[in-house]
């Protein structure tokens, strides 16, 4: 009698157990390679998210960064009685919920990452810009039947203009549009709130200040002051941007302020962090290379907090052909270093939109130094070259 093969006979419990048990072991495996293939693709679509929103954000900034200055280079912005600025001011770290006046008003809705835990020394910088919008742009002329060439006559708030200006900047009735009278070979640019364009008279009515409140002395007000004898001035739209990373809500956000706006508008909710760098230019030693601040290693603090007793934050005296004199007090210090501000390197910690609660180590940093909260981060550092501020009387 004839033997019978196993595929005759069939397998017994224990061969289909143990096939069982090594066809779940396979199974397991490829579903854990499974799982993993899918979490690692997760985390670098997370990666890849954050740096395209780097990538877009990077590309906003640089182009409102180019606009610093625009139409009066450094010049002095003097924007109402006691309120002076510049184009560019970086305030590092600030408590924004006390504000920084008059810049910057006080905001209650405002606050710092937690002082303790994985987000401690996570505080951003804020950022203010202004520059002058040329379209509409009114060129100031010589008054008719004036004895010498002036812009400004027949009264404090009237200022003559080139035949036919043109007529986009004229307010709505009963509203003013918010401008900058400039001179960049005067280095002043006036903020005014213009109140109406008289095309046929050749003139504007515009009052020194911005909102109610008013500019009481110097030039801006002054309609004899030798500087209204100058060529070279004209009339721009104000414009401007702010920009905070705010912890309110628990993570943070990247908010922007509008000019005149009280309210900040959401930008991204990616954005951790936002710290901001100045180089400024020796105007007397132009081909030395530029100084940043801050800069920890060569001891120097952010702009915003020089003082004429440190030796880092000392001002040069300017070229050789208009020198200028020491710094009288600390305003005036950072007036002439702000001056001297011809690049800005920002740096933005991007993290994902989502966490990913898998790899969440509690208390554990990764090799940048950043908790491992489940969220990917992307660190971005970039540099712009200021077009404007080389102008207003402050070469090269």
């Amino acid at each position: 009698m004839r033997r019978r093969t196993s595929l005759q006979r069939g397998f017994t419990l224990v061969e289909l157990m143990v096939g069982a048990a090594v066809s779940l072991a396979l199974i397991a495996l490829a579903l854990g390679a499974s799982v993993q293939l899918q979490q690692r693709s997760a985390q670098e679509q997370q990666t890849m998210l954050a740096q395209a929103n780097g990538r877009a954000l990077k590309e906003f900034l640089v182009s409102e960064l180019l606009r610093v200055g625009a139409g009066m280079g450094n010049a002095t912005m003097v924007f109402s009685q006691g309120d002076t600025r510049q184009g560019l001011t970086v305030w590092t770290a600030p408590d924004l919920s006390v504000g920084r006046p008059p810049l910057l008003a006080a905001d209650p809705g405002f606050k710092l990452p937690p002082a303790s835990g994985p987000y401690a020394g996570m505080a951003s910088d804020a950022l203010q810009l202004w520059w002058g919008d040329s379209r509409g742009l009114i060129e100031l002329d010589d008054c008719p039947g004036g004895k010498a060439y002036r812009v400004r006559e027949g009264g404090a708030e009237r200022f003559c203009t080139a035949p036919s200006p043109p007529t986009e900047l004229q307010p709505v009735a009963g509203q003013t549009t918010p401008a900058f009278l400039v001179n960049a070979s005067q280095a002043l640019a006036c903020h005014v709130e213009l109140r109406q364009v008289q095309a046929g008279a050749r003139e504007v009515s515009a009052f020194a200040g911005t909102g109610t409140l008013r500019t009481q002395t110097g030039p801006c007000v002054d309609a004899q002051d030798a500087v209204w004898e100058r060529t070279g001035w004209l009339l721009m739209r104000a414009q401007g941007s702010a920009y905070r990373v705010n912890w309110a809500s628990g993570d943070p956000v990247l908010e922007y302020l509008a000019p005149g706006a009280t309210t900040w508008t959401p930008v991204s909710r990616d954005v951790e962090r936002l710290k901001v760098r100045q180089g400024l230019i020796d105007l007397s030693q132009p081909q030395l290379p530029l100084r940043w601040f801050p800069d920890a290693a060569a001891g120097r603090p952010g702009l915003d907090a020089c003082t004429r007793g440190q030796a880092p934050c000392a001002v040069d005296a300017g070229p050789a052909d208009a020198p200028e004199a020491a710094p009288t007090s600390d305003a005036e210090l950072l007036r002439l270093l702000q001056e001297r501000v011809r690049s800005v390197e920002v740096t933005l910690v991007v993290r994902s939109p989502r966490r990913d609660q898998a790899s969440v180590q509690a208390g554990e940093t990764d090799e940048d130094g950043f908790p491992r909260d489940g969220y990917r981060r992307r660190t971005l550092t970039f540099r712009v070259s200021l077009r404007n501020p080389a102008i207003a009387g402050r070469v090269p």
